[in-house]
């Protein structure tokens, strides 16, 4: 993978990983509600879910690339028009609103909530086929971007759980520029893809 492909992978796989979405909510309520020790069996639960998910993702994709190679060319276009569109979601987005339901946090459910969460599956299937599989066909790599994403979910969700819990309410007051920042980013990414 060209290093400038990778560049953009890393800033598309981070600003997505680090937006609001429904992992990154669930995990900032539940530790501002139940603290970081009891959250941890939710927050594993929610990180064994992604990596099952990048890893069907992956298998199927690469069995995908390799007998309808076209698709993967598809794939990156399809991508990029999925990440222009998450730019403009994140940039026009309001503050996020904690949801005060949530029980006691499980395993499970953190587990489970990832077959029910389109951006992780969408996270996913763009990064990997946009930014992966048009450079390599070898299946170890292939897992190794899986596991790299995994890891930048690992992060986000902990920033989220620490940094998200003490400043939440510096970055509802400073939701537009912070939206800004991370929309940037994206588009900056989709012009990598091309040029």
């Amino acid at each position: 993978m060209p290093n400038t492909i990778l560049i953009a992978f890393l800033l598309y796989a981070f600003s997505t990983a680090i937006t609001p979405g429904p992992n990154n909510i669930l995990t900032l309520n539940t530790v501002s509600r139940f603290g970081l020790k009891k959250s941890a069996k939710m927050m594993s639960g929610i990180l064994a879910g992604i990596m099952i998910i990048l890893s069907i993702t992956a298998t199927l994709s690469f069995i995908l690339s390799r007998y309808i190679p076209e698709l993967t060319q598809i794939a990156k276009y399809l991508g990029a028009i999925y990440i222009l569109y998450l730019s403009y979601k994140i940039y026009t987005s309001k503050p996020v609103e904690i949801d005060s339901t949530v029980k006691e946090p499980r395993f499970m459910t953190g587990l489970i909530n990832q077959f029910l969460n389109v951006k992780i599956i969408l996270y996913a299937i763009t990064s990997l086929n946009s930014f992966v599989l048009p450079y390599t066909s070898n299946p170890l790599e292939i897992i190794f971007y899986a596991f790299i994403l995994t890891m930048i979910s690992a992060v986000s969700l902990m920033a989220w759980a620490v940094i998200g819990v003490l400043l939440s309410d510096l970055m509802r007051r400073k939701y537009k520029l912070i939206n800004t920042i991370l929309a940037l980013i994206l588009l900056e990414s989709v012009f990598s893809l091309f040029f």
